[in-house]
């Protein structure tokens, strides 16, 4: 693997396709009181919550890139589906909005469909056309059904996010350009590089973090928090993973392998299933809360903050770490788990 500086990584990410979509770079925060109450390492956030679009959160950083491609072919309408809640979802209907793509959504019938309340709500006033898929009903058939009867009638579709490899790829490719954003960041601090950074992540997230600090002869360790397992028709094994770390290098025209055994993917923290609040998300989420003033969602990056609490307490990060966490938004998900997060208040 031949190692690149990050001019050569800057200008590779230059030529790709891409509309903009983001407010970027996006902050990073350091956490004085959250650090100091854990007696572990230096915490920052990096704030993709402020990503500007609907509310923010890391799709959007990525869309720049999905929907960079997707315009460059001619596509007229886009087609997403996952839970009723989905973040991505959200952030897709406003950038499609932008664009003056049409966005057709495609939501599982999950226990929070009926309530229409936080991404949901905000989905339908970006004028995304609904169709909900039954909870038992592949959601992945159900969205290659759809684009097939819309390319019957003349239009070009995209199907995008999960069941899309060629978009996880450009969405990892995007948070390769993230990835720049901090090591600069922390240079302008005038802190080494980051010795850890953690993200919720399914897998592209994690795969363009990754495929950054190999391409670049960095130390630092990306450890991803998954908010599903294998309990769930999209869950990406460790080894997808490292397909995606390889598949964003190869669309930047550099040669990378990833060993399997590079990815540190934890599902330990998904709780009862993906979209579900968990006890462990719900107390990461009030103590961030109440050391920093910052909000995260209890079933999207509060998994994730509950992770990299737990490795800290567990002893595996230490006060001689420098840890970034990743705050992938989610935010207008809190109100349809009101209940749920005040059951722990």
């Amino acid at each position: 693997m031949t190692i690149v500086s990050k001019a050569e990584l800057s200008s590779a990410l230059a030529v790709l396709p891409r509309v903009r979509l983001a407010h970027l770079p996006t902050p990073i925060d350091y956490c004085p009181t959250l650090t100091k109450r854990l007696e572990g390492p230096k915490i920052w956030i990096k704030r993709d919550d402020c990503t500007g679009v609907a509310f923010g959160g890391n799709k959007v950083r990525q869309h720049e890139f999905i929907l960079g491609d997707a315009v460059s072919r001619g596509v007229d309408v886009v087609i997403q589906g996952a839970a009723s809640q989905s973040n991505q979802s959200r952030q897709l209907a406003a950038a499609a909005a932008r664009l003056g793509l049409d966005c057709i959504l495609m939501p599982r019938k999950d226990a929070h469909y009926d309530h229409v309340q936080g991404n949901q709500l905000i989905a339908r006033l970006f004028g995304a056309k609904i169709v909900p898929v039954d909870a038992t009903a592949s959601l992945k058939q159900a969205k290659e059904d759809m684009a097939a009867r819309l390319k019957r009638e003349g239009r070009n579709p995209a199907i995008l996010g999960m069941g899309s490899q060629s978009a996880l790829s450009l969405a990892a490719v995007a948070y390769v350009n993230a990835y720049l954003e901090i090591s600069s960041q922390f240079e302008a601090l005038d802190e080494a590089q980051p010795t850890h950074i953690y993200a919720t992540s399914q897998g592209s997230t994690q795969a363009g973090l990754q495929a950054a600090a190999m391409l670049l002869g960095h130390t630092t360790q990306i450890r991803g928090i998954n908010p599903m397992d294998s309990r769930n028709e999209a869950y990406e094994f460790p080894s997808a993973i490292a397909g995606q770390c390889e598949a964003a290098a190869r669309i930047l025209a550099f040669d990378l392998s990833v060993p399997v055994e590079e990815i540190s993917n934890s599902t330990d923290w998904v709780g009862a299933g993906y979209g579900l609040p968990s006890a462990d998300a719900q107390e990461a989420s009030a103590l961030l809360a109440r050391t920093e003033g910052i909000l995260v969602d209890p079933v999207y990056s509060g998994k994730g903050l509950s992770g990299l609490l737990g490795d800290i307490r567990s002893g595996l990060l230490t006060a001689k770490d420098r840890v970034v966490f990743i705050h992938t938004g989610g935010l207008p998900a809190i109100f349809s788990y009101a209940d749920a997060i005040l059951a722990c208040t």
